[in-house]
């Protein structure tokens, strides 16, 4: 009798098998769903012509021989370590209260060609970049070697917008962030060099605007009463690294 009643529990079990179900409610199906997930290959940047920038993070007491404001360098020399650093954000006049900024400040611009105008953060906490004209698509990734095991090395890279009006008021307010780490491999970022409805504070635009051209928007245009006269706009990139020795930023030309 015992030998009946395994035959027919060995039988149900193989039963549910066939019909796909299994014992803890997981279906082969979605096994391998997420098999498929977990072997997915990271994603790459485009194939093709792109303007390389290498930032390259160096202890607190580099001191490197030079000016390097040398535009054809592809070269910026960071803190490997940001702690400490902060970018002022002028407070009696910040009207959208945003604290000082940890890191170091790299100024974008947009001009006749792409050009390292700045590429020494350590003497006075900024470095400074101009794009070509155009948009792009913009990806970044960590290449230096490994850290060590137990360690976690990133670099948190913030997209801020800063405008200034005829009373003396400043504005800062943020587009978006990426935070980038050898493991995760190559990091689409372009979305931080667009504003979005969202993310505009002076609510101006209504659909996502290239920041270049934002700024000019910003500037050049009267929007009535209700808004402050803005007379300057800028971008730049708040840079916050804890470790990462080289990070590597393409720029792959989208449109004119």
């Amino acid at each position: 009798m015992k030998k009946l009643i395994y035959l027919i529990v060995l039988m149900l079990i193989l039963g549910l098998i066939a019909s796909g179900c299994s014992l803890l409610g997981v279906t082969p199906a979605e096994k391998d769903e997420v098999a498929s997930l977990t072997k997915a290959k990271p994603i790459k940047p485009p194939s093709g012509a792109h303007y390389n920038l290498n930032i390259i993070g160096k202890k607190s007491d580099w001191s490197g021989g030079g000016s390097y404001d040398n535009p054809n360098r592809h070269t910026m020399f960071v803190p490997e370590d940001t702690t400490g650093w902060l970018i002022p954000t002028p407070g009696d006049d910040d009207t959208t209260n945003v604290p000082d900024l940890p890191g170091i400040k790299i100024s974008m611009t947009q001009g006749a060609e792409f050009a390292v105008l700045d590429g020494n953060a350590f003497d006075d906490g900024e470095c400074a970049f101009q794009l070509a004209p155009g948009k792009y698509e913009v990806w970044i990734t960590a290449k230096a070697k490994p850290p060590k095991p137990g360690e976690d090395y990133y670099t948190n890279i913030g997209g801020w917008v800063f405008a200034a009006d005829d009373e003396g008021d400043n504005y800062y307010f943020n587009i978006g962030s990426v935070t980038v780490k050898k493991k995760l491999g190559w990091l689409d970022a372009t979305h931080i060099f667009y504003v979005s409805p969202g993310e505009d504070y002076f609510s101006i635009i209504s659909a996502d605007m290239w920041v270049f051209e934002y700024l000019n928007y910003l500037t050049e245009w009267n929007f009535g009463d209700d808004y402050p006269d803005i007379t300057d706009a800028a971008y730049f990139w708040q840079y916050d690294n804890h470790g990462n020795k080289l990070v590597k930023v393409r720029f792959y030309y989208k449109e004119g």
